[in-house]
């Protein structure tokens, strides 16, 4: 049986983000195998990022599409905010897909494998197994794994950000193509928080997500017809065709997975704490995370990142918002509008890309009325 240098299993933005940096630095001649159950040949995410210029790893097989401005609406109180320097920047998962595996098949040495992960095992100085549902058992030195087991976490308890988006083309024009609407508070919000978001392509098309934090199940059906009445009461759209859809849920904890016992054995994505805590943004810390682990194999041949590395500082700013959701979810959309409308828009999307200086967290936050935070501080809770 032949043993893989790497095995990476889930082929989602997480383990694609790795093969590509590991095509593209010294271990490109590795021998790497990679197993997802789905051939990635259909558009199921969307995903974005802010910064000054596109990522390496972004599609350049299609136009750049991109926001220079953001908005945030709470009721009748609506923010605008210039990105200054930053551009918030748009993929579609399906270029992404596209764009990496025609990568991977100019190297021989990649193998893809369309199968389903059964089990992962390891055994005690030897390599890992792979157990997949037809195609039998696989042994690699390092196994890199983004695929979700029952085993690793009770979801329970956990506040979730689940989220159900269309894509709509409408006859007449009813989007303002010159900002991203990152959140638009329309109900209620002192029992939950729930916003809609809007990624305006053109005047006649965007995508329109119906965002709820929830730690119980979610029906579909009322999702939807969430986002239907959006479009009818809130923007007056009443005939559109529905181009595309995606729904999903992300964890929204400071509560870490432990990585595994076995060294050989690391997470990707979500299971690496890549997910934001409080604001479930993720595809950006995936890049940072993914690069820090082959630039680790190609210095020692070992990983010591084996989760995304949070500042203990962010992690405990993340918590008191969390606190704040959990127990006081009437005051978030005020939080969300004062950062924008009270700090330049370019520093508060650095602070949430946790890229600031303690100093400029201090101006930051002062700036926000403080009495919340400080109730979140003196009823402090993990979440």
């Amino acid at each position: 049986m032949v043993t893989y240098d790497y095995i990476i299993t889930g082929l989602g933005c997480a383990g694609l983000s790795l093969v590509y940096y590991l095509l593209d630095s010294p271990l490109k001649d590795k021998k790497i195998l990679l197993i997802d159950n789905s051939s990635k040949t259909e558009n199921d995410r969307t995903w974005c990022y802010w910064a000054e210029k596109p990522l390496g790893i972004h599609p350049k097989n299609t136009p750049l599409v991109y926001w220079d401005s953001i908005r945030i609406t709470e009721s009748k109180k609506s923010v605008s905010a210039d990105l200054q320097n930053l551009k918030y920047f748009h993929v579609k998962s399906l270029d992404f897909y596209k764009e990496i595996i025609e990568k991977i098949k100019q190297f021989p040495n990649v193998s893809i494998l369309k199968d389903s992960v059964e089990k992962i095992e390891s055994i005690v100085g030897g390599p890992v197994q792979v157990l997949t549902s037809k195609s039998g058992v696989f042994k690699s030195n390092f196994l890199f794994n983004s695929i979700p087991f029952p085993s690793q976490r009770s979801e329970t308890q956990i506040l979730k950000q689940s989220f159900v988006g269309w894509k709509v083309s409408c006859k007449n024009d009813y989007f303002d193509p010159s900002a991203v609407s990152m959140m638009h508070f329309v109900t209620d919000q002192q029992s939950k928080t729930d916003f809609f978001y809007i990624l305006p392509y053109n005047k006649k098309e965007a995508l329109i997500e119906y965002t709820l934090y929830t730690k119980s199940g979610v029906e579909m059906s009322e999702m939807e017809k969430k986002l239907s009445g959006y479009l009818e009461q809130e923007l007056g759209v009443s005939e559109y065709d529905i181009t595309f859809k995606e729904s999903g849920s992300i964890p929204m904890t400071t509560l870490e997975i432990p990585p595994h016992q076995d060294p050989k054995i690391i997470h990707l994505g979500t299971l690496a704490g890549c997910s934001k805590p409080s604001t479930g943004y993720t595809f950006y810390d995936i890049q940072k995370h993914c690069l820090s682990i082959v630039a680790e194999l190609q210095k020692t041949g070992k990983v010591n990142s084996r989760r995304w590395n949070r500042n203990p500082r962010f992690r405990f700013y993340d918590n008191i918002i969390l606190n704040i959701a959990v127990k006081w979810p009437g005051a978030l959309p005020d939080i969300f509008r004062q950062m924008f409308s009270n700090n330049q828009a370019n520093l508060a999307l650095k602070f949430l890309h946790e890229e600031t200086s303690i100093w400029e967290e201090i101006g930051l936050l002062s700036r926000l009325k403080f009495s919340i935070f400080l109730k979140s501080l003196l009823n402090y809770e993990r979440h």
